[in-house]
């Protein structure tokens, strides 16, 4: 957790005044901010995944023109190059609690203009569903990425405290 941190205010924190909130005894962080010109919603929540004790696998949902975005960014490539120069995403499956695994696409990520192989992101549709299914959830959501020609990867982040930090950026509106 201590990497996750200086991580997160280095990397979304956009202005002077916003301030990382920790939802107590949750892996979840947030912030509320806004444009300052326009008052625009930009805010971000940030799970932790529970195993990753280095804190680099996080399920990040940023708040941009009143909508959420999500983010899967994790510590292992996702996709290869061939697949990535392909725009071929992995699909991910996701399971909330004890219920029935689905399986939604994901899409290919870029970061300062290049490839990001270890972030997967989600078009409209599937970020409502996985929006749904966060505040849903009564104890976690797990992923399981689907890659091509390489072994699955399991990730599982505790929904505690979520709908907390979901009500502390405003739903994203």
């Amino acid at each position: 957790m201590k990497r996750l941190l200086p991580l997160l205010t280095a990397a979304v924190i956009s202005t002077a005044a916003a301030e990382l909130q920790r939802v107590p005894g949750t892996n979840v962080y947030y912030s509320y901010e806004t444009d300052a010109m326009t008052d625009a919603n930009e805010s971000y929540v940030v799970i932790a995944e529970v195993n990753d004790t280095s804190a680099e696998t996080t399920l990040a949902i940023l708040c941009r023109q009143g909508k959420p975005e999500i983010f899967l960014n994790t510590k292992n490539d996702l996709l290869s190059v061939e697949d990535y120069d392909m725009e071929r995403s992995p699909n991910l499956m996701y399971r909330v609690d004890a219920q029935q695994a689905k399986t939604i696409p994901t899409t290919v990520t870029t970061k300062d203009g290049e490839p990001d192989y270890t972030t997967l992101g989600f078009d409209v549709p599937r970020t409502q569903i996985l929006v749904t299914a966060l505040t849903n959830a009564q104890q976690k959501i797990t992923f399981r990425i689907l890659r091509k020609g390489a072994s699955a990867l399991d990730y599982t982040f505790s929904t505690r405290g979520f709908k907390d930090a979901w009500r502390g950026v405003k739903n994203c509106k």
